[in-house]
């Protein structure tokens, strides 16, 4: 409790000294993240190990984007701070909307992605090594998960007596065999549709979905903290394979598959990828293992629809 006391009168301190505001009080509202109060406003501190997201802002900044949370400059005119051994930064405090349907949070998701996406895509030229790397790694990937659920099904196929966690996997393996066999394939087709290019489609990527980012009302993202460069189909690689939101975000691609036109290298890819099963832990409670299996499951059936919606036909 002392070491907390402390910690707030520290920050306390630093944002009256570097942003030159009178700071009445701090809230913690998540482990790294304090809303402070002012005499005038409200604003949010987030505490960050390291302030490389500044490149990205700056990115932000040079191309004029909107639809992201707006730092603050300190009085060096710098948006990060040292704070101990790591930064701080300073933005506006927004007023939850938790009343905000789930799905209008993602449709709002999928809007503020595509104009992200579409505003700074940029051509890179990559030389034969970048594309056998590439090449390499999923391969060694699909590989490594082919291993990994073999192993899992081995420990589940003989047993006499079940789990109801493993009759889950039991029955489903056939279509977890499937689809990595699919990943194969999509990463052959791949290979063979990059012969004799040299250049890829980049461009800046939120990185970091969650339901909490998500401000309808203001039409803003917060939490800008993992935005880099990259293919822009791996913000909805990560949606469908990271989180449990797979079947509130489906139907609403469209939103996001209407405004941004994807390259066929980049639907390639992007199946090749989503047909690498997620790993799952058996080892754990078997209400948790009962979950993670019906997560699985859920991922499994959703592919077929995403592939859908990318118009590109399974083989």
């Amino acid at each position: 409790m002392q070491d907390k006391f402390l910690l707030f009168l520290m920050l306390q301190k630093i944002i009256q000294t570097k942003y030159n505001l009178d700071v009445i009080g701090l809230i913690q509202i998540s482990p790294h993240v304090y809303k402070v109060k002012t005499a005038n406003h409200f604003y949010c501190v987030k505490i960050v190990d390291e302030k490389k997201l500044e490149v990205a802002y700056q990115h932000l900044n040079t191309l004029h984007l909107h639809h992201f949370i707006h730092l603050i400059l300190n009085n060096e005119q710098h948006y990060f701070t040292p704070f101990q051994d790591q930064y701080i930064y300073l933005m506006p405090y927004l007023q939850e909307d938790n009343h905000i349907k789930k799905g209008m949070k993602i449709k709002t998701y999928y809007q503020i992605l595509a104009y992200l996406h579409n505003h700074s895509f940029f051509m890179q030229h990559e030389e034969d090594a970048f594309f056998k790397k590439q090449y390499d790694d999923l391969f060694s990937l699909i590989q490594q998960r082919k291993n990994d659920y073999e192993e899992l099904m081995r420990e589940f196929e003989f047993r006499k007596f079940k789990s109801p966690a493993g009759w889950m996997l039991v029955l489903n393996y056939y279509r977890i065999v499937h689809y990595l066999n699919q990943a194969h394939y999509y990463l052959s087709q791949y290979q063979e549709i990059m012969k004799g290019k040299n250049e890829i489609r980049l461009s800046l990527t939120y990185n970091h979905f969650d339901k909490e980012h998500i401000f309808v009302s203001d039409e803003t993202l917060i939490s800008i903290d993992r935005m880099k460069i990259n293919y822009c189909i791996y913000d909805l690689i990560d949606i469908f394979q990271n989180h449990d939101e797979l079947y509130d975000s489906l139907p609403l691609l469209e939103y996001y598959l209407k405004e941004v036109k994807l390259l066929k290298e980049e639907k390639i890819l992007m199946q090749c990828i989503l047909s690498i099963v997620p790993q799952v832990q058996l080892n754990l409670q078997e209400e948790v293992n009962i979950y993670q299996m019906s997560k699985l499951i859920c991922y499994l059936d959703g592919l077929q629809e995403i592939f859908k919606k990318l118009m590109i036909d399974e083989k």
